[in-house]
């Protein structure tokens, strides 16, 4: 009886599988996910006001949302003439970097350990040395950067450049975070940083993008 039960149980586990294929399941799973990573350039803007306007963002930029696991947001961007990557990423509070980090000494520190903290950056580094200070004069905002050269962490011979910059926004009660970031970041903060982070092989690295980028995203009417 128990054997005539098991295959019982296989069969409406094939049965399961075999329409989940035969319904194109995952084409649907498919259109899900790209509807939600890849929206209309617009439908992005208005969810993802937490990061800033990014609506006077120049369509040379190319906007995409990660699926992330934990508490990090992040939104992928694409310099579409040169191919740089940028990430923005929103690390959920502002005590694990913020603006003020990157006028004092704590901002060498502090960039390792957001390397090792968020998992799923774009790079691993290590061996990171900051090149160059300085700020980005965006809209209705002073945002903080430095440019760092580095060694990737699985390839240590060689050495990529790039930048860091951090900003602060209040999240809106009515923007994605309030639709799904409870469930995703709990005990989160209304105010939390927003890390910009770029890097490339050095030689091919274009901080002119990176640095645009932030000059492009408003901050008028945002806290």
């Amino acid at each position: 009886m128990g054997c005539l039960k098991g295959i019982f149980r296989l069969l409406v586990i094939i049965l399961v599988i075999a329409g989940f294929f035969y319904f194109d399941g995952p084409g649907f799973i498919k259109e899900k996910i790209d509807g939600y990573t890849s929206p209309p350039r617009e439908v992005l803007i208005q969810e993802e006001k937490d990061f800033g306007n990014l609506g006077y963002v120049s369509e040379d930029y190319k906007f995409q949302r990660a699926i992330t696991i934990g508490k990090y947001r992040k939104i992928l961007v694409t310099h579409i003439p040169t191919g740089q990557k940028i990430s923005i990423i929103d690390i959920g509070d502002t005590t694990t970097l913020n603006q003020a980090d990157f006028y004092s000494t704590k901002i060498d520190l502090k960039l390792y350990q957001l390397m090792d903290t968020i998992k799923n950056s774009p790079v691993r580094l290590k061996d990171i040395e900051i090149t160059q200070r300085g700020t980005v004069l965006a809209k209705g905002k002073i945002v903080p950067y430095v440019n760092f050269t580095a060694k990737l962490n699985i390839f240590p011979l060689l050495k990529v450049s790039g930048t860091i910059a951090a900003y602060n926004t209040k999240n809106a009660d009515d923007g994605i975070v309030a639709k799904i970031g409870k469930a995703i970041q709990k005990n989160k903060e209304d105010t939390t940083t927003k890390v910009v982070l770029s890097a490339k092989l050095s030689g091919n690295y274009n901080f002119n993008a990176t640095e645009n980028l932030i000059k492009s995203i408003s901050f008028i009417g945002i806290n």
